[in-house]
């Protein structure tokens, strides 16, 4: 039965990834995603705490709940620097908020670029 398919960040097909369903009862059930990401088992229909695991990617576990015809999206984001802002866009004024994925310690600092570039904050390291 598929239940799912795993990706990275940009939703590329991840394939060959560890993934392991356990139910509430202790029971534990052990698969690999395909070529394409397809996650192919056959479980009951039930909640599992889902956990995947592939070098070079971070590891996750979620909960999940298998019914029938539903498929889940499963995503792990890569071992790299992986920053933007959100919204994409904003207006003089208007809040922003960073996101970053990283696997070390980074420095982020805000510049606003004009007849100058200014230096804004400090925002983290």
């Amino acid at each position: 039965m598929l239940i799912g398919f795993v990706s990275d960040e940009y939703f590329a097909a991840l394939p060959d990834v560890s993934i392991e369903l356990r139910a509430a009862n202790g029971k534990r059930f052990v698969t690999r995603s395909s070529a394409s990401g397809a996650v192919m088992i056959d479980v009951p229909l039930e909640s599992y705490e889902v956990c995947l695991a592939k070098p070079g990617f971070g590891s996750k576990r979620v909960p999940v709940e298998v019914k029938s015809g539903h498929i889940h999206q499963f995503r792990l984001l890569s071992d790299r620097m992986l920053g933007y802002a959100w919204p994409k866009w904003c207006r003089s004024g208007e809040k922003v908020q960073f996101r970053v994925h990283s696997v070390e310690p980074y420095k982020l600092l805000l510049y606003r670029y004009g007849l100058r570039r200014e230096l804004v904050k400090n925002v983290g390291w």
